[in-house]
This record gives structure tokens, C-alpha cells and sequence, in this order.
């Protein structure tokens, strides 16, 4: 007799799926994931995709997890010119997440936003529908994961020219969303302003100042954190070309002096 055949791909990876969500065979399952996602060749890199992206409102948590985390295993294992093209598939895949309530879930999908905004082949191909997210999504879930992993994104990607005329025009319209009440997650929010705003030139990143010192000298202790943060970044992107801000955002620093963000 002849060996065995070989389990095809596909139906290998829903079998592993599947005991994603039985505690007792959940991490060797995640193990053998892992190795398939590692040992693909290219032309098995969007069957592999498609199989992860199935979602169903059965999932458990660990299979919610893993298979996200999937996504970032697939673009790290492989070079960057076989995963660019899958890109748009992998934003869509981890967005169908983006309502999901628990939290490693949520760090996952950063995760899996981020690997694609590495691999990205253009800023629009990975921030696109990022930012179409944030901008449109009413559940706060979603808003905080969206945030969270459009700034992901921008802070992987590449310091292009054509990054930077990306986020030109996406600028007006976060700070817009954060003056705005529909936005609840007002933190995540200040984080992708701060991220977008030092990939921009000094002069869009000055129209962004003035919000994030209000932020700062808010009641939102997340927010003024996020705040802080993203004015730190600002004054390390751009220095002297924001001199300008400098007297007003270290008065309300003063006035927070005391504060433990």
C-alpha cells in the first residue's frame, strides 16, 4: 500500500479551527495554525487567508483570537512582495472583528492591522478601509478597535510622501470626529490624531495641537494620557516647526503637574 493522501490544505486548516474552540485541544491546535501559516507557498497564501476570515456568530473566543492572530503570522512568515497584493483581503478579514467586545480579540486585530500596514503597498490599500471604520462606525467597540488599529497601521507604515498625502485630508476629519459627541472612544481617537499628525508635515500636525492641549486639560484621564502622549510625539516628529504651541501646551502641563497621567 502507498502512503496516505495528504490532507488537503484547506480542509486541514477548518479541522484545526475547529479545535480552536475545545479547551483540551486548543493550544495544539494554535501550534499546527502556526506551521501552516509558516509553511505555505504563495499560491496557498489567499486559500489560507480565505479559510481564517470565515466568521460566524458561533465563534468562540479562542478561535475569534487565533484566527486573527493568524493574519500577522501569515505577513511576518512570508516576503513582504507575496503578501502586499493580499493586503485589502487582510484589512477586511480583521474588520469583520471589529464589533467583538473582548479585549484580546481586540489586541489581535491591532496586531493584524499592523502587520498590514507594514506590508502594505500603498497607504490607501491598508488605511482605507481602517479609516472608513472610524469615521463611520456607531458602536464604541467598534470605534475603539478601529481607532486602535488604524494607528497601528500608521505607525508601521512606511514614511512615504504618499503616506503623508493620505493622511492630508484624513486629518481634518478625525479632529472633527473628536470635537464631535457621535465618537465615544475619545482616547483611541487622540492616539490615531497623534499617529496621523506626526507622518504629516508641521503645518497639518499645527492644526492638531490645539485639540489635543484640550484633551490634555480634559476630565478624561485616558484622554488627557493619549494626550500627553501624542503632543510627546508631535514635539519629537517636528521640534522647532511648532514652536508656536510651546508656551500654551506647557501651561496646561503645569496645571497638570500633579496628575497622575
Amino acid at each position: 500500500m502507498g502512503p496516505a493522501p495528504r490532507e488537503p490544505m484547506k480542509q486541514r486548516v477548518n479541522r484545526c479551527l475547529h479545535r480552536l474552540s475545545d479547551r483540551d485541544t486548543e493550544a495544539m491546535a494554535a501550534n499546527e495554525l502556526d506551521a501552516i501559516a509558516r509553511g505555505l507557498d504563495a499560491d496557498e497564501l489567499p486559500v489560507f487567508l480565505a479559510a481564517v476570515s470565515d466568521t460566524r456568530p458561533t465563534d468562540k473566543t479562542p478561535l475569534r483570537r487565533h484566527s486573527l492572530r493568524l493574519l500577522s503570522v501569515l505577513v511576518a512568515a512570508h516576503p513582504r512582495d507575496a503578501v502586499a497584493p493580499l493586503v485589502p483581503r487582510l484589512v477586511a478579514a480583521a474588520l469583520r472583528r471589529v464589533r467583538d467586545p473582548d479585549s484580546s480579540v481586540r489586541a489581535a486585530l491591532v496586531d493584524a492591522a499592523r502587520a498590514a500596514g507594514a506590508a502594505s503597498p500603498s497607504a490607501p490599500a491598508a488605511l482605507g478601509p481602517l479609516a472608513d471604520a472610524v469615521l463611520h462606525e456607531q458602536d464604541q467597540c467598534a470605534q475603539l478597535s478601529a481607532a486602535l488599529a488604524a494607528a497601528a497601521a500608521v505607525e508601521a507604515s512606511a514614511p512615504t510622501s504618499d503616506l503623508a498625502a493620505y493622511l492630508l485630508p484624513l486629518l481634518p476629519r478625525l479632529l472633527k470626529l473628536l470635537r464631535g459627541a457621535a465618537f465615544k472612544a475619545k482616547p483611541a481617537l487622540i492616539s490615531l490624531i497623534g499617529a496621523a499628525s506626526a507622518a504629516t508635515d508641521a503645518e497639518a500636525a499645527a492644526t492638531a495641537v490645539p485639540c489635543l492641549r484640550d484633551a490634555l486639560a480634559g476630565d478624561d484621564w485616558a484622554a488627557r494620557k493619549a494626550a500627553a502622549e501624542a503632543l510627546a510625539l508631535l514635539a519629537l516628529e517636528h521640534g522647532d516647526d511648532l514652536a508656536a504651541h510651546k508656551p500654551s501646551c506647557i501651561a496646561v502641563f503645569e496645571a497638570k503637574r500633579f496628575d497622575k497621567v
